[in-house]
């Protein structure tokens, strides 16, 4: 009597499954985890804007531009993966910047922390290129 009666599978054709799964899994990871983190710019990108409009709702009736307090907004971008702070205000402009939480899942972006003033995205020095803040 023939004991391999022909239903399910062998251990080597299950073991050559998996390895195929892992190696599959081994190409994707890289690909998914910078798709991840593009899309997670999205959220510092969001924030600065918030801040923008905020800042010229603020100026048009007061004498400078404001900080985060007066504005009301939160130190913490809206999915906290981004840390903002205005590091500059006067009667004439502002900056300010949305750096990525330190030990967070962005911090290791190459794109690193991004920046506006009031004259829109500042893409100067170590902050994030226009190449960044395309979506």
């Amino acid at each position: 009597m023939d004991r391999n009666t022909g239903k399910g599978f062998t251990l080597l054709e299950l073991l050559v499954v998996v390895a195929i799964i892992a190696v599959l899994a081994l190409l994707a990871l890289p690909g998914y985890s910078t798709a991840m983190q593009q899309g997670r710019r999205a959220d510092a990108i969001s924030a600065l804007l918030q801040l923008q409009l905020a800042q010229e709702h603020w100026r048009a009736h007061h004498a400078q531009y404001a900080s985060l307090a007066d504005l009301g907004l939160a130190s913490l971008s809206r999915d906290g993966h981004y840390r903002l702070t205005i590091t500059a205000r006067t009667a004439a402009g502002y900056h300010a910047t949305a750096a990525p939480v330190a030990n967070g899942p962005q911090a290791g972006d190459a794109c690193g922390s991004f920046a506006v003033h009031q004259d829109g995205p500042d893409h100067s020095g170590a902050y994030a290129n226009a190449r960044c803040w395309k979506r």
